[in-house]
């Protein structure tokens, strides 16, 4: 989920040819607060990656602010954790 508003979710997504929908949490960033992942003072959203079972437990967090590259890989080591391989 990104907080960035919906034309650009649709411009990155077409860019990307993703075939899922992308998330946005603009204009409120309801989400965004809930998941403590809301810096007020800046009004903008740390870099977190949460990983969240199908039961809706938070499986793992990532929180790195300048390595984008450690969001994916370590997400996708937990996902195949969870998934037993």
């Amino acid at each position: 989920m990104s907080i960035d508003p919906f034309p650009s979710q649709g411009a990155f997504a077409r860019e990307l040819q993703v075939s899922f929908l992308l998330l946005s949490d603009w204009p409120k960033y309801e989400t965004a607060k809930a998941y403590d992942a809301w810096r007020e003072n800046l009004s903008l959203a740390k870099r977190i990656t949460y990983v969240i079972d199908k039961e809706g437990v938070i499986r793992g967090v990532i929180e790195n602010e300048s390595d984008m590259e450690i969001h994916s890989r370590e997400a996708l080591r937990i996902v195949k954790e969870i998934a037993g391989g």
